[in-house]
């Protein structure tokens, strides 16, 4: 029971920021490749906690995340545009499952076992599907999956 408890609160004040902090770098990253600006990257809502550089760590962590970025294509109906503006998109997630298959490759070949790798691997889950479902924040921000579908339905020509 205690165990269970201690996990829970690990996972949610350590794991979730840590995967919050590699999804947002994952937007970050592709906003870079393709040429775009990125201003801030800010885990958690509310007010600022603390900054280091371009990271913003808000009063609420371990909560939703934002890339802040820039990126401005040439022509947003082109296919060439909305394939990287899905994969702009679809960045903070690549990077969640890169992690999570990272760790299934260092589980499997060595003999680490943990009774916290499930809760690291459950948030980061449950991340993945909360980012994918197609709905607008409490925040005012668009979900990925949200983001993903205006794209390709031409209803937007920014992604971020």
């Amino acid at each position: 029971m205690i165990e269970t408890i201690i996990g829970y609160v690990i996972a949610l004040f350590i794991f979730q920021p840590i995967n919050v902090f590699i999804h947002e770098n994952g937007h970050a990253f592709f906003v870079k490749i393709f040429g775009g600006n990125v201003f801030k990257i800010e885990i958690g809502i509310g007010e600022p906690l603390f900054n280091i550089g371009i990271i913003q760590v808000n009063k609420q962590f371990f909560m939703f995340g934002i890339c802040r970025c820039e990126y401005n294509p040439t022509d947003p109906s082109s296919l060439n545009e909305k394939v990287k503006f899905s994969l702009i998109a679809l960045g903070g997630i690549i990077f969640n499952l890169m992690t999570i298959l990272i760790l299934l490759a260092v589980k499997m070949n060595t003999t680490h076992n943990h009774f916290l790798d499930g809760y690291f691997f459950g948030f980061t889950g449950f991340l993945i599907v909360s980012a994918l479902i197609p709905l607008t924040y409490s925040t005012g921000f668009k979900s990925d999956g949200l983001m993903l579908l205006n794209i390709w339905r031409k209803k937007t020509d920014k992604v971020y």
